[in-house]
């Protein structure tokens, strides 16, 4: 898969993410081995919990990504040949994620409720697990380190 393709996808996978990434409060759950020698994709997440509203979640769901996939800049982020997850580059003035303290341009989404976000059939499986489960869980790489950052969606 070239680049373009990693790209294109990466506008409707991230779909998910930005959509969800609101500003929340987050509490530092158990912190990673910063002396790993393994990818950063390899190391063990520091992990960052929160709560977000199950209903603002559930009217995001319903919606439906492509509103905040135009809000988003991604590009495909590679390790060597091999892609690793998607690089946040900006958001528009518009964006929900403008002012979040979750993801921040340079962040490289890897997973989201554990789904890789390589191919849309992996997007929608995790789109779809958002609606079913209790939490939402997004993984991601800032600045060499791996990070978790978990949400219990409260009533």
């Amino acid at each position: 898969m070239d680049i373009e393709q990693h790209r294109s996808r990466g506008r409707r996978g991230l779909g998910l993410v930005a959509s969800l990434l609101l500003a929340a409060p987050f509490a530092v759950a158990a912190p990673g081995d910063g002396a790993q020698k393994a990818s950063p994709k390899a190391q063990k997440p520091i992990v960052l919990e929160g709560e977000l509203p199950r209903a603002e979640v559930a009217a995001i769901v319903e919606r439906g990504p492509q509103p905040f996939i135009a809000s988003l800049r991604v590009a495909p982020h590679l390790e060597g040949r091999r892609f690793v997850g998607f690089r946040i580059e900006g958001f528009a003035p518009d964006s929900p994620l403008i002012n979040s303290r979750a993801i921040q341009p340079g962040d490289v989404v890897l997973a989201v409720n554990r789904e890789p976000l390589e191919r849309p059939e992996q997007f929608m499986r995790a789109w779809e697990l958002v609606a079913r489960k209790d939490t939402l869980e997004v993984d991601l790489l800032r600045a060499g380190q791996r990070l978790r950052y978990r949400w219990t969606l409260v009533p």
